[in-house]
């Protein structure tokens, strides 16, 4: 499954959140950032699934792209595998 993510240089590396389930996590730097966000959405995704919840629906990333609040992050897409190993669809 494929999440849209947000990155924002910091002085001790880069936060980074994933909009569209509330994540907020940190990295050194970029790639580290983008792992930490893949474990915290993996984390999320297992917990929705053992609480019997759907997963939220993604926005469309213009709505986004489009936030001016959002306007001097960094935008990339991580890739999640689900608990059990495969890439989730």
């Amino acid at each position: 499954m494929r999440f849209l993510i947000m990155l924002e240089q910091i002085e001790s590396g880069f936060a980074v959140q994933a909009p569209d389930l509330a994540i907020a996590t940190y990295g050194e730097n970029i790639e580290a950032a983008k792992r930490a966000a893949g474990e915290a959405i993996r984390s999320n995704l297992e917990a929705y699934r053992e609480a019997g919840l759907q997963i939220p629906e993604p926005q469309e990333v213009s709505n986004h792209l489009e936030n001016p609040e959002f306007r001097d992050l960094l935008f990339a897409y991580v890739d999640v595998s689900d608990p059990q190993g495969r890439i989730a669809a």
